[in-house]
């Protein structure tokens, strides 16, 4: 059960409250996302701040002018499928959301509650196809004009301030062969064994990397699905794997088909990227010298060694975008995740900080 915010102002709400109403609405599906949306537009309605629902996304603004203040404020109520439910103890709250991202979400709330220079934005989909996200910076784009934005994507990035993130896309890798009984395997071309050197060929690919702050960050290429095969006794005609690819480096697709394509097996061999709505989310990296230099010396900076967000805004909007909050990669998409209400709280602040520390540079 959720609470009824009834007559508050920005200052009377208690963030921790807010995290943990919004941990226990379950939002691996769509009707658990608009329950949520429904919860927060109770809650901004109560405050007597604006909000609506743009292109699938949850937008709170306190009037009409201001989505064209250029400061962006956004994460996704959206989960991976509930691999633990809510629990909490006297010092940290558990379960699936905690981390990713309902923490870095309250947290960029909290600011935007504090400063009237922002915009909130809720993605939908973030976990899926990020469907939400991407129609949104397109009205946005097209609604406001050319403009250039700021923002912060709300990701758990153990409290430091990210300047770039992964690219990721899916790869089918599919493979032919020829049936035959399986008593006689030299007659046939075995799909599957196709399939298993391509993976085994593809572990020795030279994936490129990056280096921030004397940390290095590498593409990667993982297989996670696999099928094949007709039945039991018939060696295979057809078989195919899907790889999880995280890219540092551009053109990472068309140097894996390249790859594949000087291997002895190439002829059996078809690689393309997996359907979907939307353009995957590739490799970005912030590239305002001016910006990442003001920002390295207030915050600690890192990389977000997975993918969000972050790509859309800048490459739609051309906005200049980091990544914070609060919470571990190393915990989430797993039964572990969990956060300490310590770093919740330290979270809110640096939150808090780090949007006025970019409506000051704007200003200037």
């Amino acid at each position: 059960n959720t609470k009824t915010w009834i007559c508050m102002t920005s200052k009377e709400f208690n963030p921790i409250d807010l995290w943990e109403d919004l941990s226990k609405i379950r939002t691996d599906d769509e009707e658990g996302v608009k329950r949520a949306f429904n919860y927060l537009s109770n809650f901004f309605d109560n405050l007597g701040i604006k909000n609506k629902i743009i292109e699938g996304c949850f937008v709170a603004y306190r009037n009409s002018e201001d989505l064209q203040n250029r400061v962006l404020l956004n994460s996704h109520i959206d989960t991976v499928n509930v691999l633990r439910e809510f629990g909490k103890d006297g010092e940290n709250f558990y379960g699936t959301g905690v981390c990713d991202a309902k923490a870095p979400l309250v947290s960029l709330i909290h600011a935007f509650l504090n400063n009237e220079n922002a915009v909130l934005v809720v993605s939908p989909d973030e976990e899926r196809d990020s469907y939400g996200i991407y129609n949104f910076c397109h009205w946005l784009k097209k609604n406001m004009g050319d403009k250039k934005y700021y923002c912060i994507v709300g990701e758990p990035t153990d409290l430091k301030v990210c300047i770039g993130h992964k690219g990721r896309f899916e790869v089918v890798v599919k493979t032919c062969g020829k049936s035959c009984h399986a008593s006689n395997p030299n007659n046939g071309i075995n799909a599957i064994e196709t399939i298993v050197d391509a993976i085994c060929d593809l572990r020795n690919f030279p994936c490129s990397y990056i280096e921030i702050n004397g940390k290095k960050y590498s593409s990667s290429i993982t297989p996670t699905m696999i099928k094949g095969g007709i039945q039991s006794n018939i060696i295979p005609n057809h078989a195919e794997v899907i790889l999880d690819v995280r890219s540092v480096e551009e053109n990472l697709m068309e140097k894996i088909k390249n790859y594949l394509k000087e291997k002895r097996y190439s002829k059996y061999v078809e690689v393309y990227l997996n359907k979907r709505k939307v353009p995957y989310a590739d490799f970005f990296i912030l590239k305002n010298e001016e910006f990442l230099s003001s920002m390295s010396k207030n915050f600690e900076i890192d990389f977000f060694n997975a993918t969000c967000e972050a790509f859309y805004f800048n490459n739609i909007l051309n906005a200049d975008v980091l990544i914070f909050g609060s919470g571990s990669l190393d915990v989430i998409h797993s039964p572990n995740e969990s956060l300490s209400i310590k770093e919740f709280e330290k979270g809110l602040k640096m939150a808090d900080d780090l949007l006025n520390h970019i409506i000051n540079l704007k200003s200037q």
